[in-house]
């Protein structure tokens, strides 16, 4: 599942390229990716603004109207202009037939634009999904996310009150809690914790101040260069070029158990925490 950079990075492809564009028609393949009366709700409508609030991808419509999206574990959302260049990303389909520019056996939703443009929705397991809610809807599910992680709002000082807010949870756990901080999955957690010398394990209420605030600046800068990289890839995204996201070159522990660390040599582990595979060095982090 794409985290905050990868969502990020496809926000940053559509942006130049869709605002301002008006939705002509839409043609959808899989009815329960969408929300009832889609179709008829999107028509005509203007795009305002993309931008992503956490994991979700957030394009504010004209008539005060908004259509939300996410990729889950396996959807591309595509810009297709009419001259065929392409624009936005996702996670790769392997598959020898499959063209990203184009209609075929894994597009589930068409959008198309007033100028002969589209958006191309493609997925692989079905499980990403498009909806169309009003501004009270969207206020509705904006309040079950929590403080984006990369907004000015994040201060040392809100993190702290977050961590002793909720004391008992793994920091690993508490980390991914999208109500609490919304943006960070399985890779930066685990990024982010190596970064800052802190075990996945350890409640959040045992960091000390030097900890929290080195964690915190560790959750920053991995996501920022995280962007500027292009999203992470580890078989799971790519940009509409056809080039994976280059944060995987970067990684220092996330997907690399058994392997030696990058600062100390000694070989990372893996464990499963809430359920969640989790890579660590028992000799950096404490």
């Amino acid at each position: 599942m794409p985290e905050l950079p990868e969502v990020q990075t496809v926000v940053n492809h559509l942006a130049k390229k869709i605002v301002g564009k008006v939705f002509c028609n839409a043609r959808v393949l899989v009815k329960k990716m969408v929300s009832s009366g889609f179709q008829s709700q999107i028509k005509n409508k203007k795009i305002i603004s993309v931008s992503r609030r956490g994991k979700m991808l957030v394009l504010a419509l004209s008539e005060n109207l908004f259509l939300l999206g996410h990729l889950k574990m396996t959807g591309q959302l595509i810009f297709v202009d009419k001259q065929g260049r392409v624009a936005g990303g996702g996670h790769p389909i392997e598959s020898a037939d499959f063209n990203l520019a184009q209609p075929n056996k894994f597009t589930r939703i068409i959008l198309s634009f007033t100028d002969g443009s589209r958006l191309l929705f493609h997925d692989l397991r079905k499980f990403g999904w498009m909806k169309i809610v009003d501004q009270n809807q969207y206020s509705t599910i904006d309040r079950q996310f929590g403080i984006d992680p990369l907004s000015q709002a994040f201060t040392l000082k809100i993190f702290h009150d977050i961590l002793f807010k909720r004391p008992k949870p793994k920091i690993k756990q508490l980390l991914m809690m999208q109500e609490l901080i919304a943006g960070i999955g399985n890779i930066y957690a685990d990024e982010s914790l190596f970064g800052g010398k802190i075990l996945p394990t350890r409640p959040a209420a045992s960091l000390r101040e030097s900890e929290i605030k080195k964690l915190h600046q560790s959750i920053i800068r991995n996501l920022k260069v995280a962007i500027r990289y292009g999203g992470t890839s580890v078989n799971t995204f790519i940009s509409p070029s056809g080039r994976r996201g280059r944060f995987a070159e970067k990684l220092r522990v996330y997907g690399r158990a058994g392997d030696p660390c990058f600062v100390c040599h000694h070989t990372l582990k893996r464990i499963k925490l809430a359920g969640r595979g989790t890579v660590y060095c028992p000799y950096c982090q404490k």
